[in-house]
């Protein structure tokens, strides 16, 4: 005997899974019914798909049709079969997560499926499916397992490994009359408990003889019972199943007994209920009820009775090859009644050879299940050294990625040694820059002074503007640049400042012949013209403002020292400051000439004892030293003020 479970959905569309005995039946049916079951599917997949039914209502036509032919006309289906049968269902089902119980739903078709062909492994292998559907959504079934071992062992003979099945959750199954009392568990568990306490355990405790236990077990049945009886008197197939089990407990409690008189009224109990209950599907009673009816025709030597209903389950389609033995022996027994123990033992005889025909196919089925278990094995074998394998692709990922690592932050040195070069060629342009104005200066006071003069600021400051825009080209590559083409942008910067340094040279010397072509640019302008290429617009607000007429009579040495200090400035701006805002002023106050350079950046509060980072700013300081004037510098985390102040020309 196997179990088979049943699956209904709730209006929310939670499943519960309703565990059902079946009693001594395995189905069978013709190829018409299995055209008959896919004729129907697609005609309910074409009013879905046609829009005119939604998916709990596809899902809900789908349960019906399913049980309809799997368990009241009891077909048999393979596994391909039920698979393209229920195609559309399992689509929907696996399509959101809350049609989980629909996914229970598809494996207890396929449990059923296994249980109709006795197919033990199969059984198993879909009982833990549903189980493992369950832990999914953090549940625990603790009886769908359960049930289907206690089953195979029933068939087995092997009474006592159920009863420790059952010990193993025996406390927590004293504990379900409290827990459906308190709504601490769904009424579907608690059918699941009856449906393994009646149809195992009661059994398995009548088959040992152990009397205390089975009027324990049956007790227990009846206080779950009673308590599922309470929660579901608005739900028929509940009410059917739970009046059901209780039934089926008094009927194994009134055999045990021996009470002939309690069994006849048990079983027109069953009749009743079918009765009662029979505008929902009652396939579960007449499955079980015509078994019992002619064991007990047979126990009170009511011979025609138990030829009536040896009849009807002979003709019956559901009644499969592998019950031709209970048949015969069925029919052994009326003969014996009769008399007649030639044909007696003639029907024993068939029944022997049926028997060995199941005992034969067992064994086919345990070769197929050491077949299978051996594959699984090998199968197993592969993987690990599969997993071997990748592990050491593994290995060989990790040594090529640390050597990529290494090979990156080889070529991050080597860009920084570069970025270091390129200062360097830098700071020799700004030497031989230096030494252009150091030339520039050696001639002023040949030919005209005052020409000679605006030559050299002209020089100075057309070649400073260049250096500036280099340094800022440089500053931003290492600031934004992960490019390979690092190094063509710095050919590009050398070659611009080569470009310069001609360029001054040129100049010089064409000043030099051609001096009275030449137009003075302003102070002002000569700054402007630097910081208009290191300080770009759409970066910075500058402004700058230059007095002129305080200028009149200055040398050409302090303009000069100006600009380099201007520079200076700009150049820790641009690196340090992080400014959006800087200010220029010059002007004389009080036989003073002052320089003001105001920024709104981060300031160097935290870098003034940091000598390296300092060295810009001892730079101004030692130039406005030798001009003996006075440094003055307030820098804060809201921006820094440079102020200058030296002694103005008489």
């Amino acid at each position: 005997m196997k179990l088979i479970f049943y699956l209904r959905k709730t209006l929310s569309v939670l499943a519960v899974f309703f565990v059902l005995a079946i009693g001594h039946i395995q189905l069978c049916f013709g190829q018409s019914l299995i055209q008959k079951a896919k004729k129907s599917f697609d005609s309910l997949n074409n009013e879905y798909h046609s829009r005119r039914l939604s998916d709990e209502e596809y899902l809900d036509g789908a349960d019906k049709l399913r049980d309809h032919y799997l368990l009241t006309k009891g077909a048999n289906f393979t596994t391909e079969q039920l698979t393209e049968l229920l195609s559309l269902y399992k689509k929907i089902g696996w399509s959101n997560k809350k049609y989980d119980g629909v996914r229970k739903n598809y494996y207890l078709a396929f449990l059923n499926n296994a249980a109709m062909f006795e197919q033990n492994g199969a059984y198993m292998y879909y009982a833990d499916k549903i189980a493992q559907e369950y832990k999914k959504n953090g549940e625990q079934d603790p009886f769908i397992v359960i049930s289907a071992k206690s089953q195979i062992y029933m068939e087995q003979g092997l009474h006592n490994k159920v009863i420790a099945l059952y010990v193993q959750q025996k406390t927590y199954v004293k504990t379900l009359p409290q827990l459906l009392r308190k709504n601490k568990i769904d009424v579907p568990t608690g059918i699941d408990a009856l449906t393994f306490l009646s149809a195992g355990v009661v059994e398995s405790y009548i088959k040992t003889n152990d009397t205390l236990a089975v009027y324990e077990t049956s007790e227990l049945i009846y206080e779950i019972g009673k308590e599922i009886r309470k929660r579901s008197q608005d739900n028929k197939q509940y009410m059917l199943y739970n009046e059901f089990f209780m039934l089926v407990t008094q009927h194994f409690v009134a055999l045990f007994e021996k009470d002939t008189i309690k069994v006849k009224n048990i079983l027109d109990g069953f009749t009743e209920l079918k009765i009662t209950y029979k505008d929902i599907e009652t396939g579960i009673i007449d499955q079980n009820l015509l078994p019992w009816k002619i064991d007990y025709f047979l126990a009170s030597k009511n011979i025609d009775s138990a030829s009536v209903y040896i009849k009807k389950i002979e003709n019956w389609h559901s009644f499969t090859k592998n019950q031709k033995a209970e048949l015969y022996q069925y029919k052994a027994k009326l003969q014996e009644i009769k008399g007649d123990i030639t044909e007696s033992n003639n029907l024993l005889y068939l029944a022997l050879l049926e028997e060995q025909k199941v005992k034969e196919k067992l064994k086919i089925e345990m070769d197929n299940l050491l077949y299978a278990f051996t594959e699984a094995e090998n199968t197993r074998i592969d993987l690990e050294q599969s997993e071997a394998v990748k592990e050491r692709r593994t290995r060989w990922l990790v040594v090529i990625s640390v050597s990529a690592a290494f090979i990156i932050f080889s070529i991050y040195l080597l860009m920084l040694y570069r970025n270091k070069k390129a200062k360097a060629q830098i700071e020799d342009l700004n030497n031989a820059a230096d030494m252009q104005i150091i030339a520039m200066e050696e001639t002023k006071y040949q030919a005209v002074r005052e020409e000679q003069q605006r030559l050299g600021q002209d020089l100075h400051d057309g070649l400073s503007s260049s250096i500036a825009a280099v340094r800022y080209q440089l500053e931003t590559l290492i600031m934004d640049t992960q490019d390979t083409e690092l190094k063509d942008k710095l050919s590009k910067l050398r070659n611009e400042t080569i470009t310069a340094y001609e360029a001054a040279r040129n100049k010089s010397h064409e000043w030099f012949n051609e001096g009275d072509e030449q137009q003075q640019l302003s102070f002002e302008k000569q700054i402007r013209i630097l910081t208009d290429k290191a300080l770009p617009d759409n970066i910075y607000q500058k402004n700058i403002h230059i007095d002129n007429n305080s200028l009149s009579g200055v040398s050409t040495d302090t303009r000069i020292a100006l600009l380099r200090i201007i520079q200076e400035s700009i150049t820790n701006i641009i690196k340090h400051a992080k400014a959006k805002n800087v200010d220029i002023l010059l002007y004389e106050e009080e036989e003073e000439l002052i320089l003001n350079i105001i920024d709104d950046g981060v300031g160097f509060e935290d870098k003034i004892h940091n000598k390296k980072s300092m060295l810009g700013v001892q730079s101004i300081k030692r130039r406005v030293q030798y001009m003996n004037g006075v440094t003055e510098i307030k820098t804060s985390v809201k921006g820094t003020v440079i102020r200058i102040a030296i002694p103005a020309a008489k």
